[in-house]
């Protein structure tokens, strides 16, 4: 199985994130996460530790690299292979989930910056040149590989966001269905990105036992139209009744660290809930995992989660109470820095001929960002602050429009089927 990125390739595995857009060095972290803005969740990157210490999260990825961000937290790096745990994904996929659930608030801070992440890298280390590829069978490895770490490292969660198109074999679906029984036997949740294709959810989080996790819109500009939790357009739905965060999402680059934005996926979704999962269990020792799992759905607000609402359920009303309190204070805009409102229209979108033309109105001066998804190939991404625009390129499946001022996104994203 090939790891085809972040792209709907049908094929075994796929990295469910899509890229997010650069944003330029010398961009400033938010203290408060669009994510954590929109999950009601911003209160935990800023909560007192727990008595008990902090649990850990296993990522079952790509592996992950050591930099500012990950490395107070990366407390086991190791492969299902015997080799490296360093990430083999040339995008970063596991080193991005990391930072997504306890990123130090260097380039980015995470669901929760106490957690402790053990990571086992899954995927193949690659020929120079080639992608790594992913069977099922390591989704059973990997967890394995976790459940022998589970009491050393107090793992309260694994999370597997790598999701594939191709169902496994019954003798497949029995080992990994064991696999989980052994991690749920130890009291450890078991997690899943439900995949970047609208429709059914995906391997294998499809799986009895696994909880799955659908992406939902993050960014502040639906937050302002009261749109925070509709599904993001790329997310599984069919079936799903629980998201988080997933698009439009504060972010880190893996490499540089450097603050990037919008990013998009069911595994930065899955990633953030497990961090929440395992934060709970942390702050209540009592806690079991399908309780814990309870409480994420119980007080989801429409679907969605509402970290607040789970930990004021479970009587850590303080725990929020202190969070809260400590977030830094963002000085307030002046009149003369508020920029204009956008209101993004897009009048034309036409390929013809190996030329995309898009028009659109609405920017009132800010850049317009286009993200360009391809069926079998990487997304590419275009910025111009003209509101007409001329492409040279493979027809794409979709096109991603946002309004950027800077790192702050102010509009979209709008999805647009070229005709």
């Amino acid at each position: 199985m090939r790891l085809t990125g972040l792209r709907p390739i049908l094929v075994a595995a796929t990295l469910t994130a899509v890229l997010g857009t650069a944003t330029p060095a010398g961009a400033t972290t938010p203290a408060v996460t669009a994510q954590a803005q929109a999950a009601n969740a911003a209160f935990l990157a800023y909560a007192p530790p727990p008595a008990g210490g902090a649990g850990a999260l296993c990522l079952v990825d790509t592996g992950v690299n050591v930099n500012p961000d990950t490395q107070p937290g990366l407390v086991s790096s190791s492969a299902v292979d015997g080799g490296s745990g360093n990430d083999v994904d040339p995008d970063g996929h596991g080193t991005t989930m990391a930072m997504i659930a306890g990123a130090a608030g260097h380039g980015m801070i995470g669901a929760w910056p106490q957690i402790k992440i053990v990571s086992v890298r899954a995927a193949t280390t690659p020929s120079p040149g080639q992608e790594p590829t992913f069977e099922f069978n390591d989704y059973t490895d990997g967890m394995n590989k976790c459940s022998t770490l589970a009491s050393e490292y107090h793992i309260h969660a694994i999370d597997l966001a790598l999701s594939s198109t191709i169902p496994p074999s019954p003798d497949q679906a029995q080992s990994f269905a064991n696999a989980v029984g052994v991690a749920q036997g130890q009291n450890v949740a078991v997690l899943a990105a439900a995949g970047n294709q609208p429709g059914a959810v995906e391997e294998p989080a499809a799986e009895p036992g696994v909880f799955a996790v659908g992406a939902s819109t993050a960014q502040s500009d639906a937050l302002s139209r009261g749109a925070i939790g509709s599904p993001c357009n790329f997310s599984a739905t069919q079936g799903l009744t629980f998201f988080a965060p997933g698009c439009g999402i504060d972010e880190a680059d893996p490499f540089t660290d450097e603050p990037t934005c919008c990013g998009n996926g069911t595994s930065q979704a899955s990633a953030f809930a497990a961090a929440v999962l395992v934060a709970l269990m942390s702050y209540d020792p009592t806690l079991t995992y399908t309780k814990a799992e309870q409480l994420l759905v119980s007080t989801a607000t429409a679907g969605n989660l509402n970290v607040g609402a789970a930990f004021e359920a479970d009587g850590l009303g303080a725990i929020v109470a202190q969070g809260t309190a400590n977030i830094p204070k963002a000085p307030a805009p002046t009149a003369a820095s508020k920029p204009a409102a956008p209101h993004l229209s897009v009048r034309s979108a036409r390929w013809d001929h190996g030329v995309l033309t898009l028009t659109v109105s609405g920017l009132a001066g800010n850049e317009l960002s286009l993200e360009l998804e391809y069926p079998h190939r990487r997304p590419r991404h275009l910025s111009t602050l003209n509101t007409t625009v001329t492409i040279r390129t493979a027809r794409p499946r979709l096109v991603l429009l946002r309004v950027m001022m800077g790192k702050k996104q102010l509009e979209g994203p709008i999805a647009v089927h070229p005709t």
